[in-house]
């Protein structure tokens, strides 16, 4: 029997096409050959130029957002895709040469699952020649234990291991849980994952299956975003009560809390203490039982007075 195909939709604009040759060739040198990739761009001259080197591979086809957001345009791109499975990638990251095989064969031995996933490293453009950091995703003391069994929603809402680069999603399971939600612009992989996971369970594979390149443009990995991360859980608890309930309201209400708290930490060291005791009282309220986070929401009361 053929591979699966797999449909690898790769985000990239402007700023990213100087990394567009080391990540799109780390995608087709992979062991595994059943790939469809579908290059999401925005329409430049710097992306055209970076995709020349790879013109004559027919793996590959140069999409544009049409006019669309860009989560609207790679929601639309993945719901017409082919693949039995579906990535979402990164230009600036690189594919390890295994990934995509390791992922489909464990995909394929445990037909129940939704999706599957692996390690991913961290490296630096400021080490000059992109020598690995030492900072994996997943601690290796830690992946022997996730490669044992399946992972539940808790897991994946808890563990936060899961990331969109070094992921594969069963295409029935997009088709039934929908794409990326058009509310949610950072964090949008998280918060995905959480609502598959939801409905399927999710496998880890041991293998370091992904390099994710840390630069300046880099959102996620170099600048703070607590509120985007407090908007994420508070938009599932409110738009999609069924995932809240299936993860657990006293398991989401602790993450959440803390999400709160940090936030209020946050405005505190940014001199902003109005918004500061806020926050510290939306976490006491949903820990009732945190002396820590009682004692910030009175201290910062009686600094107001």
């Amino acid at each position: 029997m053929s591979d699966p195909l797999v449909s690898v939709v790769l985000f990239v604009h402007a700023p990213y096409a100087k990394f567009l040759a080391s990540s799109l060739g780390s995608i087709l040198a992979q062991s595994y050959k059943a790939l469809d990739v579908i290059v999401l761009g925005d329409g430049s001259d710097q992306v055209k130029a970076a995709l020349e080197r790879f013109k004559d591979d027919p793996r590959w086809t140069l999409w544009g957002q049409d006019g669309k957001p860009f989560l609207q345009a790679a929601n639309d791109r993945m719901r017409e895709c082919h693949g039995k499975y579906v990535a979402t990638w990164n230009s600036d990251d690189i594919y390890n040469v295994d990934h995509v095989k390791l992922l489909v064969e464990a995909l394929e031995r445990d037909p129940g699952v939704g999706a599957a996933f692996d390690n991913m490293e961290y490296f630096s453009d400021a080490t000059g020649d992109g020598a690995s950091m030492p900072d994996l995703v997943v601690p290796q003391e830690r992946a022997k234990d996730l490669a044992a069994s399946r992972l539940s929603v808790e897991d994946i809402f808890t563990e936060n291991f899961m990331t969109g680069p070094s992921s594969i999603i069963l295409k029935a399971a997009v088709d039934q849980v929908g794409g990326y939600d058009n509310d949610i612009y950072l964090n949008c992989d998280l918060h995905w994952f959480y609502r598959i996971a939801a409905y399927f369970p999710v496998r880890f594979v041991d293998y370091i299956g992904v390099r994710k390149r840390v630069h300046a443009l880099n959102n996620t990995a170099v600048n703070p975003h607590y509120e985007y991360g407090l908007n994420e859980l508070d938009h599932i608890r409110t738009h999609y009560p069924d995932v809240y309930q299936r993860i657990g309201k006293t398991v989401f209400n602790k993450k959440l809390g803390r999400k709160y708290f940090r936030l209020g930490l946050y405005y505190e060291r940014q001199g902003e203490t109005d918004k500061a005791r806020e926050m510290y009282r939306q976490a006491m309220l949903l820990r009732k039982w945190s002396l820590r986070y009682s004692w910030e929401y009175l201290r910062s009361t009686l600094a107001a007075k």
